[in-house]
């Protein structure tokens, strides 16, 4: 398959690009503790625009490690750093909204293994449709976990946790050497 020229055959007619504006819109109504996860979100949602424009080994490459990172540092940030003081006002992880996230972080962390072990493979034409397949997949599903995250997960979390809890937050990003101007 040569660089460029072909398109994945997924119909996935809700993919959103990224748009700045729309993340300035979304920085105003949440709290500023959480601006670093945003910003790292609008990085990610750009490459996996360039992800969908066709199938590109580099391309994919490049998005795999980006992705590798956010799988390493921002999910687990999420969920050490959030989540578990989310868990003081949402009493239960059986349902809502820590459980839901943190089964969208494993679905996309199993995908991403599923499509880095595949651009490990030898390339052929059925290696290269699978690949743009499941690469097409793995940024369809990060693209719309982001916009759950950015949409719905940070304004709540922004109104349902204490000031001190946000400022926690912000003072942990920090000692974990993540900031907003990456």
């Amino acid at each position: 398959m040569a660089n460029g020229s072909a398109r994945s055959k997924q119909d996935l007619t809700d993919w959103q690009p990224a748009n700045a504006d729309e993340y300035k819109q979304v920085l105003s109504i949440i709290s500023p503790q959480l601006h670093p996860y945003v910003a790292e979100h609008a990085e990610l949602s750009t490459l996996m625009d360039e992800v969908r424009e066709g199938f590109n080994r580099d391309v994919y490459r490049t998005a795999l490690d980006a992705i590798g990172e956010e799988l390493e540092h921002h999910f687990r940030y999420e969920e050490d750093f959030i989540l578990s003081k989310l868990a003081n006002h949402i009493p239960t992880e059986e349902a809502g909204p820590i459980k839901k996230l943190k089964s969208e972080h494993q679905i996309i962390r199993d995908r991403h293994a599923d499509v880095s072990k595949l651009l490990g493979e030898s390339p052929s034409e059925a290696v290269d449709k699978e690949l743009m397949q499941k690469m097409n997949l793995l940024a369809y599903l990060l693209k719309k976990h982001i916009e759950k995250e950015d949409h719905y997960f940070f304004p709540l979390v922004s109104l349902i946790l204490t000031e001190a809890e946000k400022d926690q937050i912000a003072a942990e990003i920090a000692a974990a050497g993540r900031h907003s101007d990456k």
